[in-house]
């Protein structure tokens, strides 16, 4: 974990209200990076820093996507090339695949679906199948990303304006029994995330998710982002998204 400031190169729109901030260290390059780990930014004239996961990323780059709802995602939207701020990375625990993952579920919904999209070019060895979930055709994005990776990549929107009307758990569910996936890994909502814990559970699939709560600091300290998580013995215990997380067994988290 290492403190860089860092130098806008671009920001654009790439759907309704969505966009994709990529910026460089303004000096040297960034450490090593792991998929599925997040940053913390540092927002100019905001005195809190903001979570946002690794989207596309090496040591000469980052790019974030980022949804605009609220006051910081408002001022991110003005920041233009050459803007300076600094951001806090690696944090968090990351994807990771076991070696009998063979074949690979991406499920995402909305700003989700970006968490997932560098676990193909960190395990390039697999086959993927993406299920990304929108809510109707002008919030679509990451379909072209995912195609370049996946065996098969599937859009719903929840009003039908674009692809498969419905879900994207439903539309994973209807295609399970042919793909047979070894693991899914989701990142959405909260019910995105029950649903998706329902499919595991119905199916015998294992299942990891990546929690999207609200955070502090972002190092385990504030507590802010605590999550309920169920222990070996049964208990449930409050685990730090930041820290112990964000990634998590779909069927230890208390939904």
């Amino acid at each position: 974990m290492k403190d860089y400031l860092v130098r806008v190169t671009e920001n654009k729109k790439v759907a309704e209200d969505l966009y994709e901030l990529t910026f460089a260290p303004k000096v040297g390059k960034f450490e090593q990076m792991k998929c599925g780990q997040f940053l913390q930014l540092q927002i100019p004239g905001l005195l809190l820093r903001r979570p946002f996961c690794l989207y596309k990323f090496d040591s000469d780059s980052i790019t974030v996507a980022y949804a605009v709802v609220g006051k910081g995602t408002e001022k991110m939207v003005k920041l233009k090339k050459g803007d300076e701020f600094k951001v806090t990375l690696p944090l968090g625990n990351g994807w990771t695949l076991q070696d009998k993952h063979k074949k690979v579920v991406l499920l995402g919904g909305g700003v989700g679906c970006a968490p997932l999209a560098y676990v193909p070019i960190t395990y390039p060895d697999r086959e993927y199948f993406s299920f990304l979930g929108f809510a109707d055709k002008s919030k679509v994005a990451f379909e072209s990303e995912m195609s370049k990776k996946c065996k098969l990549t599937v859009v719903t929107t929840d009003n039908g304006s674009y692809g498969e009307k419905g879900f994207p758990t439903q539309a994973l569910e209807k295609r399970l029994r042919e793909i047979q996936p070894d693991v899914i890994l989701v990142c959405g909502p909260r019910p995105m995330l029950k649903a998706a814990a329902r499919l595991a559970l119905a199916y015998g699939i294992s299942a990891y998710a990546s929690t999207e709560e609200r955070m502090g600091c972002g190092v385990g300290a504030c507590l802010v982002c605590a999550c309920a998580v169920k222990q070996a013995d049964g208990s449930v215990a409050m685990k730090r998204a930041c820290a112990d997380g964000p990634i998590f067994k779909l069927e230890d988290l208390v939904l």
